[in-house]
């Protein structure tokens, strides 16, 4: 990234632009090796929202149905609505599902030949929760109905690979998990859709080359160190936050262990400023999510109380995980 900003400021950013193509051609194709894609169908674009919105938008709805996860992000669901009340669409939220055991067969027995789209996370935002995708994928759905999977908490902590899980589009962001710079995503959609919804169509027509230059130091470690031996890593890691956290009497909101790398704990809600600080006073990194807004129809949160989500990053140590459940339950113990 510093390297071609250095040329940028040399020969300008116009030609810096027209010397750097070749290195976005390896990110693209990167990307499509991270995600078990042809390369022509593979997009880099800026955010995950950008390319949810841009596919989601072109699709056929008028006088159909929208079926989408409980999960759903909530800012999906607002534009979801927006898109179904301008054309005589219905949006519906499908039952919630135990995902630790799934049964589809109440997802299978809405689906009918009026649903224009199915959307659902690959793993959930606020508690990191894993839907069973692949199966979704493979239940009977009109040739015209489109699986569309937001894989932004899953890239990069757990194999991603469409042609295994058999949806029609995937958006990712690979800010998380990757570790790549803000503003770098990347999004694919199956070559058998119509011309409108192809990556050719989709890809913007423009995109910060110093950023999509990051993204690809990033796509090139994962692929070196591999996805599987990431994921091995990362659920070590989280599981031992996870019974360092009980060991210390902070727990999940259904006492479960992690299904991901991310750690979701359940704190005293007058608990949560107390806990806030003492983290910005350590320089200690997590997020306080709000289900209400980030995912409005899961249901599977306790009334009261307060979620602390924890993602340990590959490079974290069992020593700053433990202090970083000290500080919590310590300040916890405070209120």
């Amino acid at each position: 990234m510093a390297a071609h900003l250095s040329r940028e400021q040399a020969v300008g950013p116009a030609w810096a632009a027209v010397e750097a193509q070749p290195s976005i051609a390896d990110v693209k194709a990167n990307a499509a090796k991270l995600i078990g894609a042809q390369v022509t169908d593979v997009g880099l674009t800026s955010t995950t929202s950008s390319a949810w919105l841009d596919i989601a938008s072109r699709l056929k709805i008028r006088g159909r149905r929208l079926l989408a996860a409980p999960h759903e992000w909530g800012d999906y669901l607002f534009a979801l609505q927006r898109m179904a009340d301008n054309a005589d669409a219905a949006l519906e939220v499908l039952p919630p599902l135990d995902l630790a055991a799934p049964d589809l067969s109440e997802w299978a027995a809405r689906i009918d030949e009026d649903v224009a789209a199915i959307f659902s996370p690959m793993v959930t935002s606020v508690r990191g929760l894993r839907y069973p995708v692949e199966e979704i994928a493979r239940m009977p759905r009109p040739a015209t109905c489109v699986y569309l999977i937001d894989a932004a908490q899953a890239l990069g902590q757990t194999e991603v690979d469409v042609a295994k899980i058999g949806c029609d589009a995937l958006v990712a962001t690979t800010r998380k998990w990757l570790r790549a710079p803000r503003e770098t995503a990347l999004f694919w959609t199956n070559p058998a859709m119509p011309p409108e919804l192809r990556a050719a169509a989709l890809a913007p027509n423009d995109v910060n080359i110093t950023l999509m230059l990051g993204m690809g130091a990033a796509l090139e470690q994962a692929l070196e160190a591999g996805v599987s031996e990431l994921e091995r890593r990362l659920r070590a890691l989280s599981g031992f936050l996870y019974q360092a956290g009980r060991e210390s009497g902070l727990d999940t909101p259904d006492g479960r262990a992690p299904m991901t790398g991310a750690v979701t704990f359940l704190l005293p809600d007058e608990s949560a400023p107390t806990v806030e600080a003492a983290l910005r006073e350590r320089e200690m990194i997590a997020k306080f999510p709000h289900p209400a807004q980030d995912e409005p129809n899961c249901g599977d949160i306790p009334k009261g109380g307060a979620l602390l989500r924890i993602s340990p990053n590959l490079y974290n140590s069992e020593q700053e995980i433990s202090e970083l459940v000290e500080c919590v339950a310590t300040a916890v113990r405070r209120v």
